[in-house]
């Protein structure tokens, strides 16, 4: 279980410290070393409005657990709050997989071979999380390259912000709130608007094809066969006719980022490249 007695002193090495990934939308996290172990350490944005943060703390540690209910994996994480003059912080920290584990980077140097066993990776743990979970419109899930490490032979799930045992029309409002960007989008974007991001956090089959979509833009040299696999897999599904049917539909060629991702990373200065 993950403890950090003083974590003043851990924050406070972090300070000159140069941002581990630019590929987080919330928080650019930092890697450092702590009694003899490497950590990942995120920032996110301070509020004033204590409640919520409460509140998203709270959900973070339920969230987890009900991660690991459906038999996803997340290493041990540990969620704290800072109070500084901006207001209320959240950190969270947690036991850090090496960048050569990072599922993203290991698909970027995949060959033929490995690329589809990638693919059939993420694919399954998709798969299980939707068979398994209790509410599928009281919990959200974002399986996505960018989010997982493949540590000794399994997929572990690390990106725990937003928080997502909430429905959709409530995790919007936390996505608009802690976005470093809120002040900007809230004029110009309505709530409803942001469905088109958290869609495919609720939905399975844009789950899927947003799998699909990133795995063909990040290696699109072998797009055609990981869209032949990716056919042959929800084919051999266990899936309802309907959404078979949906799916295959959307797979004919490999599925676009939509245009509110876009907006999004090029707002934070995450182009995703070459994943854009």
């Amino acid at each position: 279980m993950l403890s950090i007695n003083d974590t003043e002193s851990l924050l406070s090495k972090i300070s000159s410290e140069i941002t581990d990934s630019n590929l987080g939308y919330f928080s650019k996290p930092f890697r450092c070393k702590h009694e003899g172990r490497e950590l990942m350490i995120k920032k996110y944005l301070p509020v004033k409005d204590l409640a919520l943060i409460n509140t998203i703390t709270a959900n973070h540690n339920e969230y987890i657990r009900e991660l690991k209910a459906t038999g996803i994996k997340v290493p041990d994480t540990l969620i704290e709050v800072q109070k500084d003059k901006k207001g209320y912080q959240i950190i969270i920290i947690q036991e850090a997989f090496r960048k050569d584990e990072l599922f993203r980077d290991k698909v970027e140097k995949a060959g033929d071979t490995d690329i589809i066993s990638l693919c059939s990776l993420i694919l399954d743990e998709t798969i299980r999380f939707i068979s398994n979970r209790k509410d599928p419109a009281g919990i959200g899930f974002h399986p996505t390259l960018r989010n997982y490490a493949l540590h000794e032979g399994e997929l572990w799930y690390f990106d725990t912000f937003p928080p997502m045992l909430m429905r959709q029309n409530e995790l919007n409002k936390v996505i608009i709130r802690m976005s470093p960007f809120g002040r900007i989008i809230k004029p110009l974007i309505p709530v409803k608007f942001i469905n088109l991001v958290s869609n495919e956090y609720y939905n399975f089959e844009k789950m899927f094809t947003g799998i699909v979509g990133s795995l063909c833009r990040l290696r699109p040299e072998l797009s055609s066969a990981v869209l032949a696999f990716s056919k042959e897999y929800i084919t051999n599904s266990r899936c309802s006719f309907q959404e078979k049917n949906n799916i295959l539909k959307k797979l004919e060629s490999p599925p676009h980022l939509p245009g509110i991702w876009t907006f999004f990373r090029r707002l934070s200065g995450n182009e995703g490249k070459p994943n854009i």
